[in-house]
């Protein structure tokens, strides 16, 4: 359901209390798509993507990457752990350049008002819940992004945290000076000194918008548990990991203050959430740390936050949880009959599992195997709805260090296996996600940081390069943009999307079909599963059609293979038509040609296709 509503004024309006926001949507309320298995998501910080100036500056050469680089390395390095400028506004002007990668949804990075004295440029430490963070622009900014979007058919998803505060307030420690942290304890509350200021001071009083915390409901120091920063962030063997009096769900995050989800705290927070979905017309909320929330204050949010979301026509309201602690944790959460989160994102294991296949280092049957039904989260992963698979993100939580895909990468094809290793989350079951860069292969690595010149590592930076030209660009750069439409990784990426993206039986197929690891001859052998490094292949069948997708996952070598297709679907002397190959010219991966194609041959008795492929090479047949 779409229905217009007459607009009122954003700006004019902004609450202090949530006994003044107004759960009336803001304009028109764009409906939900019938599925999110159709969307291609899109995962940028705000603050790092781009403030809509990049005409100004060049644009960075991949062919000569030194001609832009920052003279003063501690002085790059410093920059990263501050705001760089990115606006929403900036966000707005890239829409382009995002819908011809493919891009069909949105994630955007919090971008609710952050304290003014500290560089929470990442927007996880909310100062003001009822509020854009002024760096990043206005509320009426983030409307007119989010229409932009519903213009072009796209969708929003805004990143919200629940679990905690900012560091909006200063304990007092043994000698009743000021704190912001203390050590875990579970009672009894630690006393407060003060609230912080907007100079950073502990006041005793809130004086203005930038002192304290807002809306002025969560001014109650009883809202927080102040129990203190975990110290201990998983179960012990002998708890109950669902408890809700874990210490991992309840204190703080690092020095961002918990907020003691009890059923009022609970209630203040779903009227936040929801007064968000009236006034920005999102389509749906990345939940941030839903592991620290205890179940049944998920369940309850996420199912008032459904309830008005369909109130107001958005029937398929996509709740996303960031769930880390391993795929029984994730399981826990997940819930196929819509009484907490919708789906989740695959953190930690997947995300290895996936780099180590595409870059020859682990078999692609570890890969494939957690879609089967053999491990914790299968029978989710298999239907393709309940889970969204990520490549880099800005945490990179469960996997060993902070490194983006492409860093330490020196084969020659570093831009065509990186491209097809978001190719095989555009080939995959699932919803796939790719986080800001990856299209330009941004190479971040915590190997970044020199001791000499900075003691304190502050690892997540590096992973979290300004795209537009700030002082903190990708490569050690400063001054330079990346939105390079020409880069073979963007090309590449492009092209896969295209086919996936299709309106017709090839598409459905590459977003909702069955999915199976294909068996391959190589020297005449008979057909079996290969190990690492070796042509892989895969297919994903809808009712009649079957779509055959093969991976090269040597990156120094080609390799080729017989590949099983479906004997009834494909009989010996038909045709299987390319519809990508990685080793186009540019032009062809943006109109491919007709003609090139495979006969169905009988191999060892068997239906098969002869695919060869170049180091890194990928191809998509139908």
């Amino acid at each position: 359901m779409s229905r217009d509503t007459t607009p009122v004024s954003i700006e004019s309006s902004l609450p202090h209390s949530i006994k003044e926001t107004d759960l009336k949507p803001r304009g028109r309320v764009h409906p939900s798509p019938p599925t999110w298995r159709d969307q291609i998501v899109y995962f940028l910080l705000p603050d790092r993507f781009s403030d809509g100036n990049e005409s100004r500056r060049p644009l960075f050469d991949f062919g000569a990457p030194d001609q832009h680089r920052a003279p003063d390395k501690g002085a790059w390095m410093a920059a990263g752990q501050r705001f760089q400028g990115g606006t929403l506004r900036g966000i707005a002007s890239k829409l382009d350049y995002l819908q011809s990668l493919g891009v069909t949804t949105l994630w955007l990075g919090p971008i609710w008002r952050q304290r003014p004295d500290l560089q929470t440029y990442h927007g996880y430490g909310i100062q003001n819940f009822l509020d854009v963070d002024p760096r990043f622009g206005t509320r009426q900014d983030l409307r007119d992004l989010v229409d932009a979007a519903h213009d072009r058919k796209m969708y929003v998803l805004l990143d919200i945290i629940y679990n905690h505060s900012g560091n909006n307030f200063f304990y007092k420690d043994d000698q009743g000076q000021p704190v912001e942290r203390r050590s875990y304890r579970y009672a009894p509350p630690y006393p407060t000194h003060g609230w912080r200021s907007a100079t950073g001071q502990s006041v005793p009083q809130i004086a203005g918008m930038d002192d304290g915390v807002w809306p002025e409901e969560f001014q109650n120091i009883d809202v927080y548990t102040r129990a203190g920063s975990i110290g201990q962030w998983d179960a012990e063997p002998w708890e109950d990991k669902l408890s809700p009096d874990v210490q991992f769900r309840r204190g703080d995050f690092f020095d961002l203050k918990d907020l003691n989800l009890k059923p009022a705290t609970l209630d203040l927070i779903i009227r936040v959430y929801r007064y968000w979905i009236a006034l920005s017309d999102c389509d749906g909320f990345r939940i941030d740390t839903v592991k620290h929330v205890p179940w049944d204050a998920s369940r309850n949010f996420c199912g008032a936050i459904r309830e008005y979301a369909e109130s107001i026509g958005k029937e398929n309201f996509l709740l996303l949880g960031e769930v880390t602690g391993g795929e029984e944790m994730a399981r826990d959460y997940l819930d196929i009959f819509g009484r907490n989160i919708d789906a989740a994102l695959d953190i930690g294991e997947p995300t290895r599992r996936l780099a180590g296949m595409v870059k020859g280092l682990s078999d692609a049957a570890d890969y494939f195997r957690q879609y089967g039904g053999h491990d914790i989260l299968g029978g989710h992963r298999e239907t393709g709805r309940y889970h969204v698979n990520i490549l880099d993100d800005h945490d990179m939580v469960g996997r060993e260090g902070k490194h983006r895909f492409a860093a330490h990468n020196d084969i020659p094809e570093w831009f065509s296996q990186v491209a097809h290793a978001v190719g095989v989350q555009l080939t995959t079951l699932g919803i796939p996600c790719i986080y800001y860069g990856t299209e330009q292969a941004f190479d971040g690595t915590q190997d970044r940081h020199d001791p000499t010149l900075e003691p304190w590592g502050g690892e997540d930076r590096y992973i979290r390069e300004a795209m537009f030209g700030g002082e903190f660009g990708a490569f050690e750069t400063k001054g330079c943009h990346f939105f390079n439409v020409d880069h073979p990784t963007y090309l590449r990426i492009a092209a896969i999307a295209r086919v996936r993206n299709r309106r017709d039986a090839i598409g459905l197929t590459l977003r909702r079909g069955r999915q199976y690891l294909r068996e391959t001859s190589l020297f005449d052998d008979p057909f079996a599963l290969r190990g690492r490094g070796e042509l892989v292949a895969w297919s994903r069948i809808l009712f009649d059609r079957e779509v055959l997708v093969a991976l090269n996952t040597h990156g120094t070598e080609g390799r080729g293979a017989w590949v099983l297709v479906d004997p009834i679907l494909h009989p010996a002397g038909s045709a299987l038509t390319y519809l990508y190959r990685s080793d186009w010219s540019d032009g062809e991966l943006k109109n491919p040609p007709k003609d090139q194609v495979e006969k169905v041959s009988l191999q060892h008795g068997q239906g098969a296709v002869r695919i060869d492929l170049p180091p890194a090479g990928m191809a998509i047949l139908a």
